[in-house]
């Protein structure tokens, strides 16, 4: 059986580990010195290097004062490294954390090494250890023999007790740069006849998110599926991922506020075969670099230097560095988080191209009171009829004087200005400008009426309970001000009390009332 290259190319020495040079050289020097600790914890995220440092630490601890090219060193060198060695032992914490576990290594760490100088105990994923387990082994870890060395390796350090993290020497193992990554993927490939182009190897450094071992394991497959010669073309196809132009034309619609451009080239990536989750990493990817760029540079500079922006040719930089100058901090943060929430909500939609439009929407169609440019106040027009006291909580309200028989209500209104009969003729339409970004929102306003406006204030009539409490949340009420501020530039805040309609209510029309009724409730007269 063929195998994999993330383990046929595993380092062997610490000169060999990639990216981790502030780790390699400080337990270089304390085993040249002597000077070694009992207790050691591996920090960092996946495919960085923590579980080959720890064996490379276990081999280095029992070979030094050796001739490296001796047949003694080479033997225990190679013993470790094929996981024959007796006195290196490795734990998966995931599959073993309970604490009679942790009693069985408190019962052999007594016992000497049977053939190296240090018995070597690595235990993975250390975090998922149980606390009885976590509480066994804290004595054993303090004050273990003097021939035995613990090394703890977790992603989340979190989860390990205090009373553990002060009895280790703690060791971050970084996320491996970008460009480092690709410079090991071109040794891999010129070592195994790979043929691969440099913008294909960097989309593997990009995609593998600071993972050396995801990196090698996807060339790996790569190189498999297309007869060892990749390009990014293959490299989009095995991840999903769309290409350069679907992603520029998003951030372009992004700029100009134009919703059918982002559908369009969403729609289009989708029919290509790109996946949606991908795609909405791959805008965040570039929302972030962005931001980088848009908040390491002073102003005074030209939009030349990109320093600190990781991964990138000369070429998508200066696109970048264009595309940053149209947009604001506060756009590329929303649209950040727009596209971030919508990576969450992909993982139990069964559709995942819905979220990723309901994104970009989100990013386009922005409320008039998050804009740069600030709305002018209003002048809002004095109510055309008398406010009565509008009750807060439940029961009836005082009626409202009715608008004279046969009066037509104003179609329109000068800027910044709101009247009542303004309001009421233009009802609908504000419900399906609600709509457009809040679609809960708009179905409780079909459950409302018009009642009042007065001083900047817009009063409104709900016929049931539901309507009431649910416009009252802050992303509904958010909404629906919003789009008032927006249709009728100004700035308006609403007030909403409980009045139920003179007439019968139709549970077959109302659509509130039809779904209480969908989900069993009963509608009381």
């Amino acid at each position: 059986m063929a195998e994999a290259l993330y383990r046929k190319w595993r380092p062997k020495t610490f000169d060999e580990v990639v990216g981790q040079e502030h780790v390699t050289t400080t337990l270089k020097n304390q085993i040249a010195t002597g000077r070694i600790g009992h207790a050691y914890l591996f920090v960092g995220s996946r495919g960085c290097g923590k579980t080959t440092s720890a064996r490379i630490f276990a081999k280095e601890v029992n070979i030094a004062g050796l001739d490296p090219d001796s047949p003694r060193a080479k033997q225990i060198a190679e013993a470790i490294a094929e996981g024959r060695a007796l006195d290196v032992i490795e734990i998966d914490a995931a599959s073993h954390t309970g604490v009679d576990d942790i009693r069985e290594i408190r019962e052999r760490v007594g016992f000497q090494p049977g053939e190296l100088r240090y018995k070597v105990y690595i235990i993975d994923e250390v975090h998922m250890l149980s606390t009885a387990a976590f509480n066994a082994l804290l004595k054993t870890l303090e004050e273990p023999p003097p021939h035995v060395i613990f090394i703890l390796a977790t992603t989340d350090p979190q989860k390990i007790p205090a009373t553990v993290l002060s009895r280790c020497q703690r060791f971050n193992f970084r996320r491996v740069p970008i460009d480092k990554i690709v410079a090991r993927l071109r040794q891999l490939c010129e070592a195994e006849g790979i043929e691969a182009d440099d913008h294909a190897l960097r989309l593997i450094a990009r995609h593998a998110a600071g993972s050396l071992r995801d990196a090698v394991s996807l060339l790996d497959q790569l190189a498999s599926s297309s007869s060892m010669r990749i390009s990014a073309a293959d490299v989009r196809e095995a991840l999903g991922a769309t290409d350069a132009a679907t992603v520029r034309a998003l951030v372009e619609g992004l700029i100009a506020r134009d919703p059918g451009a982002g559908f369009d080239a969403i729609q289009s990536a989708l029919d290509q075969g790109a996946d949606a989750r991908q795609i909405a990493r791959q805008m965040v990817e570039h929302l972030r670099a962005l931001i980088q760029l848009k908040v390491s540079r002073a102003p005074q500079q030209a939009p030349a230097p990109m320093d600190g922006i990781d991964g990138w040719s000369e070429a998508e930089r200066v696109e970048l560095a264009a595309q940053a100058e149209k947009l604001s901090v506060a756009q590329l943060k929303r649209a950040v988080r727009a596209f971030s929430e919508a990576i969450n909500e992909m993982r139990n939609a069964t559709d995942a191209q819905l979220p990723l439009e309901m994104a970009y929407l989100d990013c386009v169609v922005e409320p008039e009171g998050m804009s740069a440019t600030p709305s002018p106040q209003p002048r809002v027009a004095q109510a055309s009829r008398a406010v009565p006291q509008v009750p807060t909580g439940p029961g009836p309200a005082p009626a409202a004087t009715q608008p004279a028989p046969g009066a037509t209500p104003a179609p329109t209104a000068p800027a910044g200005e709101l009247t009542y009969e303004v309001l009421k003729a233009q009802w609908q339409q504000f419900i399906r400008e609600v709509n457009a970004v809040n679609k809960p929102a708009a179905a409780l306003l079909r459950s409302c009426d018009p009642y009042a406006v007065t001083g900047g204030v817009v009063h409104l009539h709900a016929h049931h309970d539901i309507p009431l409490i649910r416009l009252q949340e802050p992303k509904n009420k958010t909404s629906v001000i919003a789009t008032l501020n927006r249709m009728f530039n100004g700035q308006f805040d609403i007030r909403i009390s409980l009045q139920q309609r003179q007439v019968d209510l139709d549970a077959e029309e109302d659509p509130v009332l039809k779904a209480a009724k969908r989900m069993g409730g009963m509608v009381r007269r």
